[in-house]
């Protein structure tokens, strides 16, 4: 009995350990640009700044008024900085981070919508990007909790899929 509590102390401490090492598999580097869909929908950056460090921007239209009645469709720009975890995957065939950021969001509203024409709020992105070694090119899936702080303050949100294609390639872990 005791020996198997602690032959399972054992295989769940080398199971963090290797979740939080990670191993030598390719991650991004240099500048990504792609798509994003979802609340916005629009293009998409990312520049890698260090191995667990980057920035991102993005420039899309929301069209879902129905989820923020007092927002309507408007023009989106967003920025973020974001620390990523080592890879959630031993897999040489790419680098899986989960990443949480900060950043601000400016968006203006189309006509019709006077009461609210720009709202700018804090940004706070959890997600997760998956980097494919053979080709330069990286999934992405990001929910967004967003603190409104002009006109009014209050809370709103955004979530995107996309890809973004790397052009500096990646590099080894």
């Amino acid at each position: 009995m005791k020996g198997q509590k602690m032959n399972r102390t054992v295989l769940t401490a080398l199971a963090i350990t290797s979740i939080c090492i990670g191993v030598a598999v390719a991650r991004p580097q240099g500048i990504g640009l792609g798509l994003m869909a979802g609340e916005p929908s629009g293009l998409s950056a990312k520049v890698w700044t260090g191995p667990h460090v980057a920035l991102d921007a993005g420039l899309g239209y929301s069209y879902y008024s129905y989820w923020w009645p007092n927002q309507g469709q408007a023009l989106q720009v967003h920025g973020d900085v974001l620390w990523h975890t080592r890879s959630l995957t031993q897999s040489p065939d790419g680098y899986l981070p989960l990443y949480i950021g900060l950043g601000a969001r400016v968006k203006l509203a189309n006509e019709g919508h006077e009461n609210y024409p720009l709202r700018i709020g804090l940004r706070i992105p959890f997600g997760l990007e998956y980097v494919f070694a053979s080709v330069p090119v990286g999934l992405f899936f990001e929910l967004v909790p967003i603190f409104d702080l002009t006109p009014t303050t209050g809370p709103s949100g955004n979530s995107a899929i996309g890809f973004r294609y790397y052009f500096s390639g990646s590099s080894e872990d």
